[in-house]
């Protein structure tokens, strides 16, 4: 009697609990749209890829995101004594991603945010991109990116750089703007 009473009890509690994702009761709702993952004491946090206006978002076909480039925004945070530098992006399935210059992540410190950190380019087309960030010193996190529309709050985030003509060399270094580094 006192389980069936206990049972009764949860299950009213439960009872407004829906699976909308704007409803306020729920309650594992993430603080950012992006993917976020740790390895260590290095974490990537709100990973996206900005989309075409057009494109939809949440598992469903971003149209025509193959079509051009999409920029790659991340924050990455380093909880380690010493910094760490961003090697590489991978895509799985397919896709190039071109960082944005050297993306250096300060000891204790933070780096990206509102500009992005890279561009991939030759994406089919999908919502959710599958990808792996490889640090040095061996670091690696695979993510599953999603494309988010270029509407709302990202319609004013900065496109994808445009691509370094053809025979010049990839800019070296990135400047980081005061936002973009600092402890976290």
């Amino acid at each position: 009697m006192a389980s069936a009473a206990a049972l009764a009890l949860a299950a009213a509690g439960c009872a407004n609990l829906s699976g909308d994702y704007n409803d306020p009761t729920q309650l594992h709702r993430p603080q950012n749209d992006g993917a976020n993952g740790s390895v260590g004491d290095v974490h990537v946090r709100n990973a996206f890829l900005l989309g075409p206006p057009g494109a939809e978002q949440q598992g469903r076909p971003a149209a025509g995101q193959g079509a051009g480039q999409a920029p790659l925004y991340a924050v990455l945070v380093n909880d380690r004594p010493q910094p760490i530098r961003l090697e590489r992006v991978t895509v799985e399935g397919g896709g190039t991603v071109r960082l944005a210059g050297t993306v250096e992540v300060p000891a204790g410190g933070v780096a990206g945010g509102d500009r992005p950190i890279g561009t991939v380019s030759g994406l089919s087309t999908r919502a959710w991109v599958p990808m792996t960030f490889t640090f040095a010193a061996g670091p690696e996190l695979r993510l599953t990116v999603p494309v988010l529309a270029r509407a709302g709050m990202y319609a004013t985030y900065s496109p994808a750089p445009q691509e370094a003509p053809t025979g010049s060399p990839p800019p070296a270094t990135a400047t980081p703007s005061p936002s973009l580094t600092g402890s976290p």
